[in-house]
């Protein structure tokens, strides 16, 4: 059983070969428009409801011109509520008020504005969802914003015009121009199936509110026509031709330039009906008169549409034809029958060319100070004069006039605008110059005005003759243009009137700051460091980059090398000149410099009033960058105190010349230091890069951008140190050479020191001249003075002679306590004594100043025994050492054990002679005397009956025992 709602549905369909009505609302073009067409229908006459808060509304609408305010329908229920419904269009901007309140869903429509094509729109209200559909498809869905959803069925709808009160206050350019059918509003929510069903034309559901099929509507001034619902779907070729001959490359481009190909009729009857066309219009009379749009290139005898690739069957050749299958690949119609002829593309002999015009693809009409997009658009349409007109969405014409001049008319005001004389093979095609015969952009009759047309869209660049390239290809050091005109005019730089090019730009992030440029420091090469000067030789590339609101910017590529300054856009504008403080002498040179910009942003949207079409960008949208190649000298202070372990901080000082740091001024957040070579120099590594702003009181700004240069040190340490430890090693080993070998130790040990010396010479001369000692003056120092005494131990040795020293000590009073020392009256030392007191103590304490252990010299040893001791037994059994016959009471104790005969000491020093004795005594009377410790050990000579032995300590005579 079905509900009411189905039942009204059942009965409001129409099915497909039943007829709609369509209503004409000034569809003339040549016209000016007019506020008294419109169509009236009065709520109050339909008998569902008083009043709906679900309902959907449909038409099908057909324009043929354009206006500011394209009003598809306006409902009002009174003279203060005149948007109860509004359906309209401004520009390409789809707009839809319910209840007075804007529906944003339908804002978000993105459609190509389109002339002289169906186009089905469909609003529907259903629950709390408001769905937009066209032609059949979803577009756009969002929750309903009004506050009272009642509409009440008791206004007035008026479709073609817009009201500003109840059936009145119409406005002519606030109008609907060309024609409507399928109105149609139901008290539901159509589904989606039904709305798309009717949108191809497969069925006719009427509105059971009201509909247009349906119910009688009030026309003023409105003529109606019956057609069949499927030619309303149907597509019907859309051609223009072109009278002038051209070869067929040339009339391909023609095509091209108005955005279409070469038109191929797919069956007879369009061919026929194209042949007619040129019949009636007096097109390319004779035996070869157009070329036809297919070609059989890709295989031989199977002819394909240039346009889709469609594959024509439908072929009316002529006789004898095709009669050349391989070097013949085009058509061309070739008599007054409408019959086809293969040709070569090459051919010489030109026809006429007609061109499958797509109405999606408009031309643009530039220069003109429209306020519209859509007011730029045009068309090419039927003729004047034997040539296509162009038609102007908003009501301009450019046509061929009985003068043969092109004349740009204006038919909202029928005004003539413009005039425009090129060949009479030429269209208006591309970049001209039209005579104004009336005020156009403000300026005055008479003036010479640039206007462009062609089909290039935004992101395009227009060739001078209309053909279109990517801005890509845009001044890229390649013809891409026919006419070569896109390598004109590639200056990316456009400064205004009134541009100061000695002020600095404010700061765009913080206009009370001063502007802080970015800088950046690559440094590239490490050529030299001198130590001695305390310069560095350096190559680097210095960045700076700024933003400079106050110019524009055109055609910027992505990639900032391909956006260079020309030389004098250089000289145009302000840049920064800087000084460098720390340069030694002057010694800098500018190698290179060049002025970039470099693209931050993306560009500002298209003016579609520029003739150039260049692509343009804010001053805010792009840095400009300088770039300086420089190689100088630069000083730096090189602190050598722990040479060759120090570390030195230098920087580069860059200052900038002539401009208050209140206006501009360097700082370490926006400045950056790098280097990607490899970090290991000759003689140093470079580690640590910063930038620092020091603090100072100048008038500019000065900034530093340093590094830090660790010596490497391990180079140095063989070459210095190691031979300089080793020459004091030799000079030590000549405490060892026999003393009777004078000259041998004298020429070694000031052979050692000249050779030291001219080595620390050498050494200084390679680093800096200070003031205070370094570190490593202290090492040559301890080695001179070192081999100096030493040098003076050798004289002094030699001085003392080579004889026996006795030692006579004074025996001690009888009645003295045998504890009682005697006193020395003389000590001599002998040089072996000397020597061997060097070699015993001066080595340890080289050993402990340097951690270097001294040749001949190992601990534990006893040391060798002068000639003239003898090996015999003492008192106490199983020893033996080293001893003279002791006087009596007087035993050796605690001695050296004798080696075995024939045996040497240490495994070095032969048994010495007989006479000498172990010192190390202790006198064993009745009464203790002096006890002699193992330190006080040393070999002495053979004392005379009656005498006593001398016991050493260190370097000093000790007295001697009874």
């Amino acid at each position: 059983m079905f509900t009411d709602k189905t039942k009204r549905k059942v009965e409001a369909c129409k099915w497909p070969g039943e007829e709609v009505q369509v209503f004409s609302l000034q569809p003339d073009i040549w016209k000016s428009p007019t506020d008294d067409v419109y169509i009236r229908f009065n709520m109050s006459n339909q008998q569902v409801a008083a009043s709906v808060t679900e309902f959907t509304i449909c038409s099908r609408v057909y324009q043929t011109a354009l206006q500011p305010l394209q009003v598809f329908l306006s409902y009002a229920t009174a003279d203060t509520f005149d948007n109860a419904l509004m359906m309209y269009i401004r520009d390409k901007h789809h707009f839809f008020r319910y209840n007075n309140k804007p529906q944003t869903p339908i804002e978000s429509l993105d459609l190509p504005t389109v002339i002289r094509e169906w186009r089905y729109y469909c609003h529907v209200f259903s629950d709390d969802t408001y769905t937009v559909y066209v032609d059949g498809v979803l577009l756009a869905s969002g929750a309903i914003q009004v506050d009272d959803r009642v509409l009440f069925l008791n206004g007035t709808l008026v479709i073609g015009q817009e009201q500003d009160g109840l059936s009145r206050g119409y406005n002519r350019h606030q109008i609907i121009q060309g024609y409507v059918t399928q109105v149609n509003m139901w008290s539901y929510g159509l589904s989606a199936a039904d709305i798309e069903s009717t949108a191809d034309c497969r069925s006719n559901i009427l509105g059971d509110i009201m509909s247009s099929d349906r119910d009688q509507f009030e026309l003023l001034n409105v003529d109606t026509v019956s057609t069949d619902l499927q030619d309303l779907c149907s597509n019907d070729d859309n051609v223009v031709a072109f009278p002038e001959r051209r070869c067929f490359l040339e009339a391909v481009k023609m095509c091209h330039l108005i955005g279409s190909e070469l038109y191929a009729p797919l069956t007879l009857l369009k061919n026929s009906e194209l042949h007619n066309v040129m019949v009636t219009e007096g097109f390319c009379p004779g035996a070869q008169n157009m070329w036809v749009g297919v070609t059989d290139e890709e295989e031989e005898g199977v002819w394909r549409r240039l346009s889709d690739d469609k594959i024509v069957t439908e072929i009316n050749f002529s006789q004898g034809q095709p009669d050349n299958l391989r070097s013949e690949n085009c058509m061309m119609m070739v008599n007054n029958k409408g019959q086809w002829a293969d040709y070569n593309c090459l051919y010489t002999n030109p026809a006429c060319a007609a061109c499958e015009v797509g109405r999606r693809m408009p031309l643009y009409l530039r220069g003109l100070c429209k306020e519209m997009k859509t007011e730029t658009m045009f068309e090419v349409l039927g003729y004047t004069n034997n040539k296509p007109f162009f038609h102007g969405y908003h009501g301009i014409i450019i046509k061929y006039d009985d003068d043969n001049k092109w004349v740009m008319l204006d038919t909202d005001t029928n005004t003539t605008l413009a005039s425009l004389t090129v060949a009479t093979n030429k269209y208006p095609l591309g970049r001209h110059r039209w005579t104004l015969l009336a005020s156009v952009c403000d300026e005055p009759v008479g003036a010479v005005l640039q206007v462009s047309l062609s089909i290039c869209k935004d992101g395009e660049y227009m060739c001078d003759d209309g053909e279109c390239i990517s801005l890509a290809a845009r001044c890229d050091a390649k013809d891409d243009c026919g006419d070569e005109t896109d390598e004109d005019n590639c200056s990316i730089l456009q400064i205004p009137a009134g541009y100061r090019s000695f002020k600095p730009p404010k700061n765009t992030d913080d206009p009370t700051q001063p502007l802080h440029p970015i800088l950046k420091l690559k440094f590239l090469r490490f050529l030299m460091i001198e130590d001695v000067q305390e310069t560095i030789h350096l190559e680097f590339i210095l960045d700076i980059s700024w933003t400079d609101s106050r110019l524009k910017y055109q055609n910027l590529r992505s990639e900032m090398l391909a956006n260079q300054m020309s030389v004098q856009e250089v000289s145009d504008i302000w840049r920064p000149h800087l000084q460098f403080p720390n340069i030694k002498d002057g010694a800098l040179k500018l190698l290179k410099e060049d002025l970039f910009v470099l693209r931050v942003k993306e560009p500002l949207p298209a003016d579609f009033n520029k003739v150039k079409m260049d692509e343009m960008y804010g001053g805010d949208a792009a840095r400009v960058v300088q770039r300086q190649h420089y190689s100088g000298i630069f000083v730096c202070a090189f602190d050598v105190f722990y040479y060759p372990f120090d570390v030195q901080q230098c920087s580069v000082q860059m200052q900038l010349a002539s401009v208050s740091k209140e206006l501009v001024a360097f700082t370490t957040e926006r400045s950056v230091a790098e280097y990607t070579q490899d970090l290991s120099l000759s003689r140093y590594y470079v580690s640590d890069f910063f930038t620092k702003v020091p603090s100072n009181h100048i008038r500019e700004t000065l900034i530093e951008v340093g590094y830090t240069l660790t010596r490497r040190f391990t180079l140095i340490v063989l070459s210095i140190y190691l031979p300089s430890l080793m020459l004091l090693a030799i000079g030590y080993s000549t405490l060892y050479v026999k003393v009777q070998m004078l000259e041998v130790r004298l020429v070694v040990s000031l052979t050692t020191l000249l050779v030291l010396y001219t080595f620390f010479n050498q050494t200084s001369s390679s680093l800096p001249q200070t003031a205070y000692v370094k570190m490593i003056d202290v090492w040559f120092f301890f080695c001179t003075i070192l081999l100096f005494v030493i040098i003076i131990v050798h004289v002094f040795v030699e001085r003392m002679g080579q004889g026996d020293s006795i030692i006579r000590v004074v025996p001690a009073s009888k009645g003295s306590s045998s504890r009682r020392l005697a006193r020395v009256r003389r000590c001599h030392v002998s040089a072996e004594t000397l020597l061997m007191a060097l070699r015993t103590f001066v080595g340890p304490f080289v050993s402990r100043s340097h951690s270097t252990p001294i040749p001949g010299r190992s601990p534990g040893l006893t040391p060798i025994p002068p000639a003239g001791l003898q090996v015999s037994q003492t008192a106490s059994p199983g020893t033996q050492v080293w001893h003279t016959h002791p006087p009596a009471g007087l035993q050796v104790s605690q001695g050296t054990p004798i080696p075995p005969a024939g045996l040497q000491v240490s495994q070095s020093t032969p048994i010495p002679p007989a006479g000498l004795q172990v010192s190390q005594a202790k006198y064993m009377g009745a009464t203790p005397s002096l006890h002699v410790t193992p330190s006080t050990m040393t070999w002495a000579r053979i004392v005379p009956p009656g005498n006593t032995v001398c016991l050493k300590q260190q370097h000093t005579c000790r007295m001697a025992l009874y």
